[in-house]
């Protein structure tokens, strides 16, 4: 018998959507968000500084929240919106022979081909009432009910030869084997290309978790405790939606378990400065602060000796003239503050934050923007 393993855009698409399109709408977000808050003519926080990291972080924890709930919701959603044979039939999961029986004389008497209106389109409705009896025959047949409870409508399908649980559950573990191996195939060579790295562990227990599930819902004959005693009895009383059958609580479960998985995983390099460096501890003792001093003053030192020596080679025209050797050299002192100094990005940033400190405490219209 063939099996199909359900490697598909649901399972690689949202891989993508974590890693490749979150980073690139939050950065796009950021800098939105900037141009808006941020005063015209203050300096906003350059790419790499705390301030800047510490916005991102924040941005990209807030947007992997919310699609990680967004995940959780659609899945559900989705399931809701699709049929099954018992929402069909409308009666409950653990429906019995003759309350089934009851209910489908109840259906037969309104849906019937021969009982319906003379203005009724006969043939959707023969259609109709045929799907309403084979949904009735999967629930009566205990294999099929076996299968159909948890892998789902697709079970028949895939399987239309198997007549026996056996035979549907041998089907089912094949394709949890294949499915999952290929998974665990694809996260193996994308780790060993150097991708993927951050948060591997917690994907690799997401997966053997999520298998293991399926494997114990695939091999039990009754359906998941958390499923049957309490998750179910709640829907039924609060009605907030229908009740679960084991495969839909499956299909959550493995969408929630490897979102989760990813969001942990991403975590990890928000709190780093560099996501692709680790974090390295910085000397900051007495003595390599008077070494850092001492290089400064020694860089200070040399610059002033070859910008003398500049000053020197640009005025020897004038050296018979000590006045106009004077006024050359106020000139291009002035020159090189105004438009060489002021011109440096980390000096005009400098200047910014300095008038942002001035402005603190000053009442708004007060402020000014000089």
């Amino acid at each position: 018998m063939a099996v199909q393993a359900s490697i598909s855009w649901d399972t690689i698409g949202p891989l993508i959507v974590w890693q490749i399109l979150i980073p690139l709408a939050a950065s796009w977000a950021q800098t939105i968000l900037y141009s808006i808050f941020i005063r015209a003519g203050d300096p906003k926080p350059q790419p790499g500084s705390p301030r800047y990291i510490r916005h991102r972080r924040q941005l990209l924890m807030a947007i992997y929240a919310a699609y990680f709930l967004f995940t959780i919701y659609e899945v559900d959603y989705n399931l809701q919106q699709t049929s099954h044979a018992y929402n069909d039939l409308g009666v409950p999961v653990a429906v019995d022979e003759s309350g089934l029986a009851s209910r489908f004389r109840r259906l037969t008497i309104r849906f019937h081909p021969d009982k319906v209106g003379p203005g009724v389109d006969r043939d959707a409705a023969n259609n109709y009432y045929v799907h309403l009896k084979h949904a009735r025959d999967v629930i009566l047949d205990p294999a099929k009910r076996f299968a159909y409870d948890r892998f789902g409508p697709d079970i028949l399908k895939q399987c239309s030869q198997c007549v026996s649980v056996r035979e549907y559950t041998m089907h089912a573990l094949l394709s949890v084997l294949y499915t999952y191996g290929a998974l665990l195939v694809f996260m193996f060579g994308a780790n060993a290309l150097g991708y993927l790295k951050d948060g591997a562990y917690w994907r690799y227990l997401a997966i053997l978790a999520v298998a293991t599930y399926e494997v114990r819902t695939a091999l039990r004959p009754d359906h998941p405790p958390l499923l049957a005693t309490y998750l179910n009895p709640l829907l039924t009383t609060t009605r907030l939606r229908p009740e679960y059958l084991p495969f839909q609580a499956t299909t959550v479960i493995r969408k929630a378990t490897l979102s989760l998985a990813q969001f942990l995983g991403l975590l990890i390099p928000l709190y780093r400065d560099d996501p692709k460096k680790p974090m390295k501890t910085v000397d900051d003792s007495d003595s390599t602060r008077h070494k850092q001093l001492d290089g400064l003053e020694k860089v200070l030192r040399e610059t002033y000796v070859d910008a003398t020596r500049l000053m020197e080679l640009e005025t020897i025209p004038y050296r018979e003239n000590e006045r106009a050797k004077t006024e050359l050299r106020e000139a291009m002192r002035k020159y090189m503050i105004q438009n060489v100094v002021h011109s440096e990005r980390d000096v005009r940033n400098a200047i910014g934050q300095s008038m942002v400190r001035r402005r603190q405490g000053v009442p708004h219209g007060a402020q000014g923007t000089k």
